[in-house]
Order: structure tokens, then C-alpha cells, then sequence
């Protein structure tokens, strides 16, 4: 139960934004909703420049002996990489198709001390490591207070959480009114996490890390899939034709395939505070 005035807020947005979303499906949600996505939140290939400079930043907070809790891991583009840093990774990934990434991606990177979790973080039952990590997860989270606790009470000694200054998911924002006549809710990001922590008593620092671009989309029959898997748009229907129109308008070719013309580089921050 969420008791501080920006816990509340949060929650009450969290829930009035799920139930836009509900209200957009016109078929029951998928058991995995990250499927047609997971590709986006691999690693690059060991070896090659990372768009940003997270890992480097995050690998500055431990010693090769310290393990590594990843919260909500993805596909592994942190949990996978900073296992050459540390003792031990443990990445707790609730994602069937993400997991499938991050095991493709252990193996091609050939790191043997990262285990998988599959298991939402509010029932995951994992014991505490020396830096918790959190990227990007709680922007849906409706009991962010006990979620915050949490990473605390499994952290021996800091908790790095991950943000960018407006939820991931505002690139497709613009297409949401287009496609379902109404303005898409913003999800709570990095201002109202600043405001909650301050609220639970919990001395922060802020890093900044570096801008990065989301990868383009390979190809427009990939802009529109995913576009309508972010939109909860059916393939083939009215709003999929709706949505057809509307990127043969707003897609711009770019270096590696297609992009939208409006998206702007991410503004990531590591928000971190020592137990």
C-alpha cells in the first residue's frame, strides 16, 4: 500500500493508464506482451561500443567480488555485460520471450556466472547481493513504495535504479490519439521518482549517463508491427490501417532502416543511494 502523496498519485496514474490500455485491446492482453519487442533490449555483440556509457557507470560502483541483482532484467543488455565486472549476476525477468533472449545471449557471450530468475519482482525470492539494479521497470508499477523497499532490503550495500527523464514509451505517444482518439497517459518517470524517494525519507545521488537513441526499426513492415504491439492494435483491422497511414506519413529512413520523425534521444539518469 502506497501512503505518501506521490505514492498515491503514482499509483492512481499507473492504474488509469493500465485501464486505457485494457480499453484499447480488443482481444484479451497477451500472456507476454514483450514478445514482439524483446529483440530491442539485447546487448550489442561482446565486443562492440554499447550505445551509452550505463555499464561503464554501473561496473564504477562494484569490486570484482560483489555480485549483482538485476531487477527486471529484459534481455540482458545490463545483466549480461556486467557479469565481466563482478563475482556473480542473479537478473530476475518475468518475460518468458526476454528470458529466451538473455539465455541466447549468455551463451553467445560465454559468461557462466549469470543465473535467471523467472519471476516478477514482487514475488521473487532471491537472496541480497551488493548492488541492486533497477532499469527502467518501475514507470508500471502500482505499489511502487513496496517495490522501493524491496530493492532496499535485498541491497548490502547500494541500489542503482535507472531512468530516463520520460517513460521509454513516449516515442509512440503521438500515435496514440491518431489511432484511438485520445491522448495517451504518461506514466510516472524521473521527476516523480525523485519526489517519492525525498517523500520515503531516502538520500539519493544522480548520475547522468549519456543520450542514446533507440535502435531504428529494420525494416516499415517492423515499425508497423511493433507500433501496433505498443498500440494494442490488431493486425488487419480498422486502427491497424489507421496506424498504416499515419507512419507512411511520420516514418523517416535513417542509417540501419526506419525511425519516427519526432523521436529524440533518451536522457537516462542512475538514481542510487547506499544502505
Amino acid at each position: 500500500m502506497n501512503v505518501t502523496r506521490t505514492g498515491i498519485e503514482w499509483q492512481k496514474t499507473v492504474e488509469n493508464e493500465h485501464a486505457q490500455s485494457d480499453r484499447a485491446r480488443k482481444t484479451v492482453a497477451s500472456a507476454d506482451f514483450w514478445g514482439p519487442v524483446a529483440h530491442r533490449f539485447v546487448p550489442v555483440k561482446k565486443g562492440e561500443s554499447a550505445p551509452d556509457d550505463t555499464v561503464e557507470r554501473l561496473a564504477e560502483m562494484i569490486s570484482p567480488e560483489d555480485t549483482v541483482l538485476d531487477v527486471g532484467a529484459g534481455a540482458g543488455r545490463l545483466a549480461v555485460p556486467i557479469a565481466d565486472h563482478c563475482a556473480h549476476v542473479t537478473a530476475v525477468e518475468p518475460s518468458e520471450a526476454m528470458r529466451e533472449r538473455m539465455a541466447s545471449t549468455v551463451e553467445a557471450w560465454q559468461v557462466g556466472n549469470v543465473d535467471i530468475v523467472a519471476s516478477r519482482w514482487e514475488e521473487a525470492d532471491v537472496d541480497p547481493h551488493d548492488l541492486v539494479v533497477c532499469a527502467h521497470v518501475v514507470y508500471t508499477v502500482t505499489e511502487i513504495e513496496s517495490f522501493i523497499r524491496k530493492l532496499s532490503k535485498h541491497a548490502r550495500k547500494k541500489v542503482a535504479l535507472i531512468s530516463f527523464e520520460r517513460p521509454a514509451t513516449a516515442t509512440y505517444h503521438p500515435l496514440w490519439s491518431h489511432v484511438h482518439d485520445e491522448q495517451r497517459i504518461e506514466l510516472p518517470s524521473l521527476a516523480q521518482i525523485e519526489k517519492l524517494l525525498s517523500e520515503m525519507s531516502i538520500n539519493f545521488e544522480k548520475t547522468m549517463l549519456q543520450e542514446w537513441i533507440s535502435r531504428s526499426f529494420g525494416s516499415r513492415e517492423q515499425a508497423l508491427a511493433e507500433c501496433e504491439a505498443r498500440l494494442f492494435v490488431e493486425p488487419g483491422s480498422e486502427k491497424s490501417r489507421r496506424l498504416s497511414t499515419v507512419l507512411d506519413e511520420d516514418l523517416v529512413e535513417v542509417e540501419g532502416g526506419f525511425r519516427l520523425q519526432w523521436a529524440e534521444p533518451h536522457r537516462p539518469l542512475i538514481i542510487s543511494w547506499n544502505i
